[in-house]
């Protein structure tokens, strides 16, 4: 760029290289113009730092991205832009397959700079005394005890009872840890008192994490649990991004997660999905395939889909995006077929909120995909 192009520019910051260029591809993805100019020692060539320069009308918006993190993360700038809170939410019953969820989500929470808050939400039954409890407190002459005495005392014992499980959990990560299995990072642990997908979504509604992440069982065993799953529940209403892995998860750490498949609906909606997946994985270097989301096929799907993954191509140039249209008469046969043949890793399913006459007789594909297939999924909500 020319010395008359630049002489409006005002300079932003001065950064070493390294961080100079994280930063402008950070505020480029913003829209704004941004240029490069070498800081030279006195009386040397050695350049040891670069200036950032943007015009005068981004400073507003560059000095909002700059006060958002110092560690320059485009995931967490925009999550904290969009007024999310710094925290990753995993919930767990305390299973192997929730241990599997952990180390998935911390060392997502390392790669994006967040912390991880593992959650644990225990029901208390209606509570019924038996008559071995009601002869106990006759043998300690305790009379007229009231229910709502015999409550308190029931719900402090599954507090009690959980909170001695969380610990246990809890010491069972800090040793993965110490052996290497476990990213090594600092997370907290809270324990409420509901019905484990209400607990999650008021979670989410209250303080918005950047990425719910939970496990989910294998397809053998989802079949006993197609009513009232935690995760389909949570999958069908929250307005956050939700990360789903399977108890037969292969073991692969999330840098190694790099073929990606796309469920397009063709709509402004894929524009969005793909922004976030790119802005919260920090641009990934990475191979997505697109399909179409509808097993009806509409009308130019091929243009489409060829138009959107030209426009992804050129927007995200560390991804690869490839476009793949399900050809034969059974949609989910074709959908296992390129899954198959392209070794897909994730499936990211753009996905909107629905009420429950849509739940029960048109579930989304995020929903229909939970318990049909064992693989790893990300739901964007749009």
């Amino acid at each position: 760029m020319s010395m008359e192009e630049t002489k409006d520019l005002i300079t932003l910051v001065i950064h070493t290289p390294e961080r100079a260029g994280i930063l402008k591809n950070i505020l480029e993805s913003h829209g704004m113009k941004v240029v490069l100019e070498d800081f030279l020692v006195s009386k040397s060539t050695l350049r040891v730092a670069e200036r950032v320069k943007i015009s005068p009308d981004d400073l507003p918006l560059a000095l909002k991205i700059l006060e958002s993190g110092d560690n320059y993360s485009a995931a967490s700038i925009a999550m904290k832009m969009a007024g999310m809170s710094g925290n990753m939410l995993i919930p767990v019953d305390f299973s192997e397959s929730s241990l599997l969820s952990v180390a998935m989500g911390f060392s997502l929470a390392k790669r994006l700079s967040v912390h991880p808050v593992i959650m644990n939400a225990f029901v208390a039954p209606l509570f019924s005394p038996s008559s071995s409890y009601q002869d106990s407190l006759d043998a300690m002459g305790v009379e007229n005890v009231t229910q709502e005495m015999e409550e308190a005392v029931a719900m402090k014992d599954l507090r009690v009872a959980a909170q001695n499980r969380m610990k246990k959990f809890r010491d069972k990560i800090q040793d993965a840890q110490k052996k290497g299995e476990i990213t090594d990072v600092k997370f907290s642990t809270s324990i409420i008192e509901g019905v484990p997908e209400e607990v999650i979504l008021n979670y989410c509604t209250e303080t918005p994490p950047m990425l719910v992440v939970m496990a989910t069982r294998g397809v053998e065993k989802k079949e006993e649990e197609l009513i009232g799953s935690v995760t389909a529940e949570v999958l069908d209403s929250c307005r956050v991004p939700v990360l789903t892995v399977p108890d037969n998860h292969s073991g692969l750490s999330i840098s190694e997660v790099k073929r990606l498949m796309l469920f397009c609906n063709l709509d402004q909606h894929d524009l969005l999905a793909v922004d976030a997946l790119m802005r919260m994985f920090d641009y990934p270097v990475c191979d997505v395939t697109l399909v179409p989301a509808a097993e009806k096929q509409k009308n130019n799907i091929s243009g489409k889909l060829d138009d959107l993954c030209r426009y992804f191509n050129s927007t995200f140039p560390s991804a690869s995006f490839k476009v793949s249209i399900p050809g034969g008469k059974d949609y989910r046969k074709d959908i296992d077929a390129i899954i198959k043949e392209e070794n897909i890793q994730m499936l990211i399913v753009p996905n909107k909120k629905t009420n429950i006459f849509s739940r029960i007789f048109h579930p989304t594909i995020a929903h229909r995909f939970l318990f049909e297939r064992d693989m790893m999924m990300l739901a964007l909500p749009v």
